[in-house]
């Protein structure tokens, strides 16, 4: 009998000290109504535990610098193995990171690219828009141009006191606000139509010589000395000339939206400097692989016959191959992660973990079908028994009737919402336990609040 994941005493957020044995090495759907307790039986308790555990093994230098996990409540899970969380999360928001980067692609292109593209740019890193052998000059490797659009920035119908500055973080009672009203050089209660132009000059830019702006902090009477930057300039070098995917969400937003973009003219939107668009295989340059639909690039590959390239090209077909398994051979290469949608990037995530040879694992996945069409779902489905059969155990929150067909064995947890669930309804195989055959009586899937489902497999589920 295989081992099992033992779980006792779980009560985090609404599980009611749930008891319950996860087998290892099959497919488990955890189901029920949306806020029944199963991404937190999955989640909350089994990966951050795991997780927890597995960061206790480094030396303490090292976990510090690591994402802290707290113990779940939990009294005692037994025989956890390491977790690997496969969720819908954003990959993330910097403008650097695309597709290619994100599925570990585009370092075996840029291979490829170094051993058979003629003319050579050099090694890998020069066909790197990421790296400084490699970039564009002229956009820094972003393949666009992205600069601040002062007439949104600024309302010359108002004085700064009356928020002619429109960017918050500058203006509004903002702490930053104190460059533009305490400088010796503006009027903050003239109107901007009314500057003349060495006003705008520093309102914009800065002064000519070093200006220090004295803040006075209330609380403390402590006073700090600012070297004094203009709108423009502070602007470009806080949120445009640097990665800001560390700030809240909603100073991003607010921050891009006065950005204009256009693709950058030196590079043609590819990011690579003229050095590694000229080298090319077969006719195409890096851009032209970047470019290329995953299912259009995979015959591409398939014509690469240099003997230094052949198997590069097959290692890169094998990483293709799988999006196209997941329904994603519509993307492109060069596709900016910050614009896929959570369902994406979870299958984006996917791909990278179907070329591991680890075994042991266990994968919680987070409604990987949702939103799909039932034969890209059934492919899904597929690649995930794949995982189970390397000997690793393949969690799955889930409402789909699909997976649940598919699934080794089945955890229902309910048999509401929020209060009212939290416990284990149904534990055991997809079809019921032998002899309990009225399919009106499984309950699976819904949204939240709502009543559990009911017709769903053949042979239900008893209570």
């Amino acid at each position: 009998m295989r081992e099992s994941i033992k779980i006792r005493g779980a009560a985090a957020n609404n599980l009611k000290r749930l008891n319950v044995d996860i087998p290892k090495e099959q497919l488990v759907v955890l189901a029920g109504v949306s806020g029944s307790g199963k991404s937190t039986l999955a989640f909350d308790t089994i990966a951050a535990e795991a997780g927890r555990q597995w960061q206790a093994t480094y030396p303490l230098f090292l976990r510090n610098r690591l994402p802290r996990y707290e113990r779940p409540a939990v009294e005692s899970i037994r025989n956890l193995t390491p977790c690997v969380v496969v969720d819908q999360r954003p990959i993330g928001a910097n403008a650097r990171s695309t597709v290619g980067t994100a599925s570990d692609v585009a370092p075996l292109v840029r291979l490829l690219f170094s051993r058979v593209g003629r003319p050579s740019a050099g090694g890998s890193m020069a066909y790197s828009f990421n790296h400084p052998h490699g970039m564009c000059p002229d956009c820094t490797g972003l393949g666009e141009r992205v600069e601040l659009d002062e007439a949104k920035m600024f309302d010359p119908d108002k004085s700064i006191n009356e928020g002619a500055i429109r960017f918050r973080q500058f203006s509004g009672g903002s702490w930053q606000e104190i460059y533009y009203t305490n400088n010796p050089y503006l009027d903050p209660d003239k109107k901007l139509r009314d500057y003349a132009e060495e006003e705008w000059q520093v309102l914009r830019i800065g002064t000519k010589e070093p200006l220090i702006i004295d803040h006075i902090y209330k609380n403390t009477g402590q006073v700090s000395h600012l070297p004094y930057e203009g709108v423009v300039t502070r602007f470009n070098r806080l949120y445009l000339n640097r990665d800001i995917s560390g700030l809240k969400k909603e100073v991003q937003e607010e921050a891009m939206s006065f950005v204009r973009r256009c693709p950058c003219p030196g590079c043609g939107g590819s990011g690579l400097n003229p050095k590694a668009l000229e080298s090319k295989i077969n006719g195409y340059n890096i851009s032209d692989y970047y470019a290329m639909q995953v299912s259009d690039l995979l015959p591409v590959l398939e014509a690469v016959g240099d003997s230094l390239g052949r198997s590069i090209a097959e290692q890169i077909a094998e990483y293709l191959r799988h999006m196209v398994q997941v329904g994603l051979g519509y993307l492109s290469l060069d596709r900016r992660t910050d614009t896929l949608s959570g369902g994406e990037a979870q299958r984006l995530k996917m791909v990278r973990h179907l070329g591991s040879s680890l075994s042991n694992i266990t994968y919680a996945f987070d409604e990987p079908t949702a939103g799909l069409h039932p034969s890209d779902a059934y492919r899904i489905g597929e690649l995930l028994l794949d995982l189970r059969d390397r000997h690793n155990t393949v969690l799955v929150v889930e409402h789909s009737r699909q997976m649940l067909e598919l699934a080794d064995y089945v955890i229902e947890l309910g048999p509401l919402a929020g209060s009212q669930g939290g416990e284990i309804v149904y534990q055991g195989g997809p079809g019921g336990p032998e002899g309990c055959r009225d399919p009106h009586r499984l309950r699976h899937g819904g949204k939240a609040g709502s009543q559990s489902r009911t017709q769903a497999l053949d042979g239900g589920v008893c209570h």
